[in-house]
């Protein structure tokens, strides 16, 4: 993660959910389509430009940069009152050198392994 950059990766959250997060004073980084093939390093750092790839899946997902975790419960917690669905991670030293579409991709693939190894248990 990039140290000292405390912000809040946003792709595909709906437009309320956005302006509830800056209005709690968060610094929100929106991902555009794109940006997709910028790596988190990148978006992070501020940079922005558009490269030509192919679609995003149509996933919302929220990236934490640089919070701890008690913060990270609580901001989820109160999320989840207002909008449900939608993938939660944690940039980490790994991921931050991955293109934010990899990104993505890694994470839907993680989410459907986990769900499919739950089933069946209680």
């Amino acid at each position: 993660m990039l140290s000292n950059n405390k912000c809040i990766l946003v792709y595909n959250a709906p437009k309320e959910e956005v302006s509830v997060l800056k209005n709690q004073g968060i610094k929100v980084v929106e991902v555009s389509p794109e940006m997709a093939e910028m790596t988190i390093t990148d978006i992070l750092g501020g940079l922005k430009f558009e490269t030509i790839s192919d679609s995003l899946p149509n996933e919302s997902v929220i990236l934490f940069n640089d919070f701890s975790d008690e913060e990270i419960r609580s901001i989820i917690k109160d999320i989840r009152q207002r909008f449900k669905g939608g993938i939660f991670a944690t940039v980490t030293p790994t991921s931050i050198e991955w293109k934010f579409s990899y990104l993505i991709e890694h994470l839907i693939e993680e989410r459907e392994w986990y769900l499919k190894n739950q089933k069946g248990r209680a």
